[in-house]
């Protein structure tokens, strides 16, 4: 079975997203020939290949499986030749590859193996810094899945299908377009949110956000350009578009990317995302796959204030299954775990203090579930509102408790990575803005 990479950067149109509200404009650039590294631009794959996202789990969930006594763990830094954007990572045969996207699009990459964390060859070598990078690992070699040959969105990511060796992209139409080698497969007329994360799921369906409008100028995901539908796309056989979940009149979704999880543990996943507008600001609300709403949370009570929802583990302190997210992540920001009862979505605990997004990024990937204190439950790690720690809180029987910090010295600049090694422990990596990739191991 034939597998392609995807993309990379090349003289075409560069997507310009303005900060005042307006569409998108398209602007010629060229890029330098330095960039051009195209290693794996019109070659077919036939052996196995590993991909590794900034939000975890292929389905958007921000969750580590393994464990790492996060606290006790040893950590290496290295310096960078500028500040880091991105961070990703994957395992090796040797141990773990780590990508780094740099504030000017430059892509570094490095091997941690026994505590070490060696420079490696990765293409392409500069990618658009608004692409979230996708690392794709093939026979040892680290290649970044970038945007640049077909008229893409800029401001997205393709993806790979691996039963059909199909790339996916949303173009900058909007179209959600399929290509298999170099030929364009399927095409369908999706009205994709520019800057949409494209979520797979098990059975290679695609989820994504759609029906970009301008209806709620909050402006603090990088644009303000927000999505009024989700859709669901089939992709066995012909893809064609399985649902069309439009939101309630007068709400948008405030958000690139939804949760798509199992909340109830009856094997069918539900689809999470954060609704706001003007009148009653941001609440968390839950759909089927058939476009019901079956759960919301409380509004912020006023417009303009955001939640940032983030995972779904079991967070409870018997271990009942929980969404967390952050409430106003710019201003104060408080940590929520919600449990589904009935139609609601009931705070269970919170705790205030705390952030997970700069406003104006496109970067939704600052904070992260997992087993940070190698116990059997979930923490979630993420970063002080001054951004110079990384906080493990975990929700026990007495409510939201801090298990330890993990001081930076200097800014977080990036999302948190994080990897599954073969022995099923974790490896975490962060960006800091004085040029230094660490990782704790």
């Amino acid at each position: 079975m034939a597998f392609i990479l995807f993309g990379v950067l090349a003289v075409m149109v560069l997507i310009a997203i303005t900060m005042n509200g307006t569409r998108n404009t398209q602007e010629e650039v060229i890029i330098p020939d330095e960039i051009l590294d195209c290693d794996y631009c019109t070659f077919n794959y036939i052996t196995p290949f590993t991909l590794a996202y900034t939000y975890q789990q292929p389905d958007g969930n921000r969750v580590v499986e393994g464990n790492i006594d996060a606290m006790n763990a040893d950590y290496t830094d290295v310096e960078l030749s500028g500040k880091p954007e991105w961070v990703i990572a994957a395992d090796s045969s040797n141990g773990s590859i780590w990508a780094v996207v740099l504030d000017d699009g430059t892509v570094e990459a490095f091997e941690l193996s026994d505590g070490e964390l060696e420079e490696i060859n990765i293409s392409p070598a500069k990618i658009h810094t608004d692409s979230p990078p996708i690392l794709m690992i093939k026979n040892e070699e680290a290649f970044l899945l970038a945007p640049g040959l077909w008229n893409e969105s800029l401001l997205s990511h393709p993806v790979v299908l691996p039963s059909s060796g199909r790339t996916v992209f949303i173009e900058t139409s909007g179209d959600l377009v399929f290509r298999v080698n170099d030929r364009e497969s399927a095409r369908l007329e999706v009205n994709a949110l520019p800057d949409a994360r494209l979520l797979v799921d098990e059975d290679e369906r695609i989820l994504l956000l759609t029906g970009p409008t301008e209806d709620y100028k909050h402006g603090v995901l990088g644009d303000s350009i927000e999505a009024s539908s989700i859709t669901l796309v089939e992709t066995a056989g012909t893809p064609a578009i399985a649902k069309v979940i439009d939101i309630p009149e007068g709400d948008v979704i405030e958000g690139i990317v939804p949760l798509w999880a199992d909340l109830d543990g009856n094997g069918i996943r539900e689809i999470i995302v954060t609704l706001s507008n003007a009148n009653e600001g941001a609440r968390v609300v839950v759909f089927d796959e058939d476009g019901t709403t079956v759960a919301s949370g409380p509004s912020t009570g006023t417009g303009y204030r955001w939640r940032h929802q983030i995972a779904v583990a079991p967070f409870g302190p018997e271990e009942e299954t929980e969404i967390v997210d952050v409430l106003t992540p710019h201003i104060g920001g408080i940590v929520e775990f919600y449990q589904w009862e009935g139609n609601e979505l009931q705070v269970s605990s919170s705790l205030s203090g705390y952030s997970s997004h700069l406003a104006g990024s496109r970067n939704l990937d600052m904070a992260l579930a997992g087993n940070f204190d190698n116990d059997s439950n979930f923490e979630l790690m993420l970063p002080t509102q001054n951004y110079r720690e990384l906080a493990i809180l975990e929700h026990n029987e007495n409510g939201v408790h801090v298990n330890g910090y993990l001081p930076l010295e200097s800014r977080l600049t990036t999302n948190i990575a994080a990897v599954t090694l073969k022995n099923e422990s974790v490896a975490i990596g962060v960006g800091i803005d004085t040029g230094i990739l660490r990782v704790w191991y």
